[in-house]
């Protein structure tokens, strides 16, 4: 029953490619960053509002050192994919560096380093996603918007990447990179042979 599941979804994720290349106008692949409004920060208090407009769903995920969300499995990589919420994630504390693969986006792989300025990364339904941090830590608040079909028990199964050779596919493919710099959220990404260097509006990319 496992292999005939996988055989499934391996066909679901290359018809979503196939349908992206053929009709790249059609899908159009969005990252969006609901900024935070910080009302005084001093060297020893920060209060800001992380509201996120709908949310239904509030959870946090605490990174006590290096760690990974959701952890390998016998040396592949595991990914989260949502069918009824939409994932908003902000950090709190430290950086969480989030990759999010998508093969139905004309651009299937991004790696964000994700820190508060940045506001609260979306992650859509249908998104696969991990996040890592480093020895540091990182604490996350995850503020989603879930649908009336939402079930706990079937929202938060990993996905073993090597079970899925589409998807692997798209790991493998050259990432977008996003960061905070100087003050704006910017993208990276290898361009025709030259790197390409964008600054992107905080609110929405």
């Amino acid at each position: 029953m496992v292999r005939i599941l996988n055989r499934i979804l391996n066909r679901i994720l290359c018809n979503q490619r196939d349908a992206s290349s053929v009709h790249p106008g059609v899908l159009i692949m969005r990252l969006h960053f609901i900024p935070i409004h910080v009302f005084r920060e001093t060297p020893s208090v920060t209060f800001f509002d992380a509201g996120v407009p709908g949310s239904n769903g509030t959870d946090v995920v605490a990174h006590y050192g290096a760690a990974i969300s959701p952890p390998d499995l016998d040396g592949s990589e595991q990914y989260y994919v949502h069918q009824h919420q939409v994932d908003h994630n902000l950090v709190i504390e430290g950086e969480r560096i989030f990759t999010l693969l998508n093969p139905a986006w004309p651009q299937p792989h991004h790696v964000i380093h994700l820190v508060r300025a940045m506001g609260a990364l979306q992650i859509p339904v249908g998104t696969y996603h991990r996040s890592v941090s480093g020895d540091a830590g990182s604490l996350v608040l995850n503020q989603s918007l879930r649908d009336p079909a939402f079930n706990y028990a079937t929202e938060f199964i990993p996905v073993c990447l090597g079970d899925h050779h589409c998807l692997s596919w798209v790991r493998r493919s050259l990432p977008w990179v996003w960061r905070w710099n100087d003050g704006h959220i910017c993208r990276q990404h290898e361009r025709k042979g030259a790197q390409c260097d964008a600054i992107i509006d905080p609110i929405l990319a």
